[in-house]
C-alpha cells in the first residue's frame, strides 16, 4: 500500500492544490493522501485567510484522506525549519511512503542533488553563510545572495541559478534536505507547477489555476470574512514595546532570540527605531524591510513575537489531526492514541491528539511545553476574528477533527 503525503498551507485551498492531490496519487500509485497543513499562521508571516478547520473540510473534499496540523513553531518559520517539520510529522506517521511538492522545475534529481550537496557542508553551513553574508555586503538581496551561494556551492552548470531562486523550488530543496538529515524512507517526488504565478494578484477567475495570492486579494476585496496581518496590528506594537525598557534599551538580551527566533538584534534595532512613529504592522514592514532583510522575514518576526515562539525544537512528541476521511480510518490504527474514540495505545510515538480534554493529560511535561504554543497560536486568532467580525468561534477544547465520508 502507497501513501502520499503533501506539506501545505491551503491558504486557501483552490483547484490547484485539488490537482495536486490528484496527480500526487497517481504518480505514487497511492491509496491515500495525507496532508500536513500549516495552522492557523503560515510561513509567509501571516494569520491564515481561514481558520485551520474550514482549510481542512476543504482539503478532505477537494481529495486528502487525513489532515494533520504542522506545529506552529514549524509553520511560522525559515523555508528550513518549516520543510524540516512537514516531513518529520510524515516520517513519524510511520505508514507514508512518498512525499510530492509543486516546483517550478518538474525534475526530481536536480533537488536531490543539491541537497546531496548541501549535506555535505557542516551543520552550521560555514561556506554557505559566508556566501551569503559576502553578497549582502555587496548589496544583493538575501534571496538573490542565497540563490548564488547555492549554485556556487553546487557547481554544476546544468542547473542554472534562476532554479535555486525560484519559491517552490527552493522549500522542495529543503524537503530533500530534510529527507537526508532526518535519514527518512519517504521516496520523493515533484510535480511542474501549472497556473498563474504566485506573484500574479491578478482576477483568478481568469486563469485555469489561480494563485493564492490572486485569491488573497479577491477574498481582501471581497468582505468574505478574513484574518490579515494587520488585523493583529495591537497585539504586535503591545509584544515589541513590552520588550524594551523606558530608556529603549532591551530588557533582557536573550528575549529576542528565545521568544522570536528569526529577530535578530540587527533587525530588532530597525524596528526600534521605527516604533515612535507605528500606525500598523504593514506600516512598520514598508518601513524596516531591506533587500537583507524580506518582507516575509519581517512578518515572521512581528508573529513570532507576539506567539512568543521559542528556537525550534525537533522533536515531533505528538501530531494534531485536524480531519480525516472515515475511509482511512485504518491508517491511524498503528499510532499511539490515534484511534478516535477507542482508549490509546501506549506504546507508539507520535500521541495523535483528537480531543484536548482527553489526550494533553497524556503529553509529557515537555511535549505538553511545546503543544501549548500552538494552544495559544489558535487562542490568539480566535480571539483577533471574534473582535473583528464581533462573533464567536468554538475554542480547541471544543473542536473536533474534521470528518468527511466519500
Amino acid at each position: 500500500m502507497n501513501v502520499v503525503g503533501i506539506i501545505a498551507e491551503y491558504n486557501p485551498f483552490h483547484s490547484g492544490h485539488a490537482y495536486q492531490i490528484r496527480t500526487a496519487k497517481e504518480m505514487a500509485d497511492a491509496d491515500y493522501v495525507v496532508v500536513i497543513l500549516s495552522g492557523d499562521f503560515v510561513q509567509r508571516g501571516e494569520p491564515a485567510v481561514f481558520d485551520k478547520y474550514s482549510r481542512t473540510k476543504d482539503a478532505l473534499e477537494g481529495g486528502a484522506d487525513l489532515v494533520f496540523e504542522l506545529p506552529v513553531r514549524y509553520s511560522l518559520s525559515s523555508a528550513g525549519d518549516f520543510a524540516y517539520g512537514g516531513v518529520k510529522a510524515l516520517t513519524e506517521l510511520g505508514f507514508v511512503t512518498h512525499i510530492c511538492f509543486g516546483s517550478e522545475q518538474g525534475d526530481i534529481d536536480k533537488f536531490l542533488k543539491a541537497a546531496k550537496t548541501l549535506e555535505k557542508e557542516d551543520n552550521s553551513r560555514s561556506e554557505f553563510g559566508k556566501m551569503i553574508e559576502e553578497r549582502l555586503r555587496e548589496g544583493a538581496s538575501y534571496p538573490s545572495a542565497r540563490a548564488e551561494a547555492l549554485k556556487n556551492i553546487i557547481g554544476e552548470t546544468d542547473i542554472d541559478e534562476l532554479f535555486f531562486s525560484a519559491p517552490n523550488n527552493i522549500l522542495g530543496i529543503e524537503y530533500c534536505l530534510a529527507l537526508l538529515k532526518l535519514n527518512s524512507p519517504l521516496i520523493p517526488m515533484t510535480l511542474l507547477r501549472d497556473g498563474q504565478d504566485y506573484r500574479d494578484a491578478t482576477n483568478p477567475s481568469l486563469k485555469r489555476y489561480p494563485s493564492s495570492t490572486a485569491i488573497r486579494a479577491s477574498i481582501a476585496q471581497s468582505g468574505t470574512p478574513h484574518l490579515e496581518l494587520d488585523d493583529l496590528s495591537d497585539l504586535i506594537i503591545y509584544s515589541l514595546r513590552n520588550s524594551i525598557r523606558e530608556d529603549g534599551v532591551l530588557k533582557d538580551r536573550h528575549r529576542v532570540s528565545e521568544h522570536a527566533k528569526d529577530l535578530s538584534m540587527d533587525i530588532f534595532g530597525r524596528i526600534k527605531n521605527e516604533l515612535d512613529a507605528y500606525t500598523s504592522a504593514s506600516d512598520l514592514i514598508s518601513r524596516v524591510k531591506t533587500k537583507a532583510f524580506t518582507e516575509s522575514r519581517l512578518k515572521r518576526c512581528l508573529l513570532q513575537s507576539v506567539l512568543h515562539l521559542e528556537q525550534t525544537d525537533p522533536s515531533m512528541p505528538y501530531l494534531h489531526l485536524l480531519g480525516l476521511n472515515t475511509n482511512a480510518g485504518h491508517l491511524l490504527r498503528g499510532i499511539r492514541g490515534a484511534e478516535i474514540d477507542e482508549p490509546m495505545a501506549e506504546s507508539l510515538r507520535p500521541l495523535v491528539i483528537t480531543r484536548l480534554a482527553a489526550d494533553l493529560p497524556r503529553l509529557s511535561k515537555e511535549a505538553r511545553r511545546l503543544y501549548d504554543q500552538d494552544l495559544f497560536a489558535a487562542d490568539i486568532y480566535r480571539y483577533v476574528f471574534q473582535r473583528k467580525y464581533n462573533t464567536t468561534m468554538p475554542n480547541e477544547y471544543m473542536r473536533a477533527p474534521v470528518v468527511v465520508d466519500r
